[in-house]
């Protein structure tokens, strides 16, 4: 097949979920069909060269999307109040980035156009001759939906709510006119066969890399830090720290005065970086490796209350024999089941109940770690998952 990917940006260097699963799934297409993957970026620097190096062709657009902090940020969003598109698409479209997806296709007809984020099917109109898929790492509506629920401040409830009609407005359009979607769990794929009964959905996983995330050969048991990574300027994460912080971690230190938490990941805004000078709490900014971190600790913590699809973070605790306590909403997506390779809280008393088993009990922790690592191994490493976009993208291309 040849294929053109559109995206926000280059999926490297590896430091979100996203990235991490683009980069795994279309490296992997790389070798066995020709890819060209169109984002916004330099015209020169390492997230093109590494791509290139796994057999991907590079088109770079060099507007970029707009910040997310300040007043110019804030004055975008009020604009947007009269704009009918939600503002996650209408901040990320651009004359120059629909010029090059003309251009792309104009230069080599391809077989496919992959909308590796659902916003950036906006830019199907310029080819509806084509066979269209978007890549559904979360159905943003539910994201939008899980916001509302949470806020308590009436005002920006109220715009919430705004974004989340615009947005599902216009997920209902993109799969409407789209060939083909995949999603990350069943429940994913469920909500976008209601918005087109007709449309080819496939549930491809997450997955985690084997080898890089393998299975931690020390004891940590003796261990009472806690550890949660992930992308801290995505506000489903920035949900879940502050939720933790707020309503979990004083309950654990009452309890256990000498827990430490840890948070790790890439651009906190302030109200997270703050957090590190209170006590026993690390928040680590960008790292080069999450593993160190993951490996320290005695318990992997999910306090999500909102997001949508499957949790890499999870995969990759489970992948190094980490114990677990999440969310459901964390866990959603995944083929696991509490108390067999994971452990599940909703409340910050059940939280606390759940890490205290873990620190308590080291025989459970062990049982729950070699129980993750095997799941992981038997359904999500990168190479099975791989195969299975392989096929449904056949399908898409040369239906039956």
């Amino acid at each position: 097949m040849d294929i053109l990917i559109l995206d926000e940006g280059f999926p490297y260097p590896l430091n979100s979920g996203k990235r991490i699963r683009t980069f795994n799934l279309v490296s992997r297409l790389a070798r066995n069909h020709r890819v060209r993957y169109l984002a916004y970026g330099h015209s020169r620097g390492d997230s093109r060269r590494e791509l290139e190096t796994a057999g991907i062709e590079t088109i770079a657009v060099k507007q970029q999307v707009p910040g997310k902090s300040g007043p110019v940020f804030y004055a975008r969003l009020a604009a947007n109040l009269l704009s009918s598109e939600p503002y996650v698409v209408s901040s990320h479209h651009s004359a120059d980035f629909r010029k090059a997806v003309q251009a792309a296709i104009s230069n080599r007809k391809p077989d496919v156009v992959i909308a590796e984020w659902t916003p950036y099917s906006m830019y199907f109109d310029t080819c509806a001759h084509l066979k269209r898929v978007i890549v559904a790492h979360n159905v943003e509506t539910d994201i939008w939906k899980r916001y509302y629920d949470n806020e308590t401040n009436r005002v920006k409830k109220w715009y919430i709510r705004r974004q989340m009609e615009k947005m599902e407005r216009f997920e209902r359009g993109a799969f409407g006119s789209a060939d083909g979607a995949t999603a990350v769990s069943e429940r994913d794929a469920e909500v976008i066969r209601s918005f087109n009964p007709r449309m080819l959905v496939s549930v491809i996983d997450n997955g985690v890399d084997l080898d890089y995330f393998a299975a931690a050969t020390d004891d940590r048991r003796r261990s009472s830090k806690l550890v949660f990574t992930g992308a801290m300027d995505w506000r489903p994460n920035q949900d879940a720290v502050m939720f933790f912080v707020d309503a979990v971690y004083p309950l654990l230190r009452e309890k256990y005065p000498g827990i430490e938490a840890a948070f790790v990941g890439r651009n906190p805004p302030g109200q997270i970086a703050r957090l590190g000078t209170m006590a026993g709490i690390t928040v680590t900014g960008t790292v080069d490796d999450i593993r160190p971190h993951v490996r320290d600790a005695a318990v992997y913590v999910v306090p999500m209350r909102i997001g949508g699809g499957s949790r890499l973070k999870i995969l990759e605790a489970l992948a190094m024999g980490i114990p677990v306590v999440s969310t459901t909403v964390g866990a959603e997506g995944l083929d696991v089941m509490d108390g067999e390779n994971i452990l599940i809280a909703d409340s910050p008393v059940e939280f606390v109940r759940q890490v205290g088993n873990l620190l308590g009990n080291r025989e459970l922790a062990a049982r729950l770690g070699s129980a993750g690592r095997e799941l992981v191994e038997r359904r999500y490493g990168w190479d099975f998952i791989a195969g299975k976009l392989e096929r449904f993208l056949d399908d898409v291309v040369w239906p039956a």
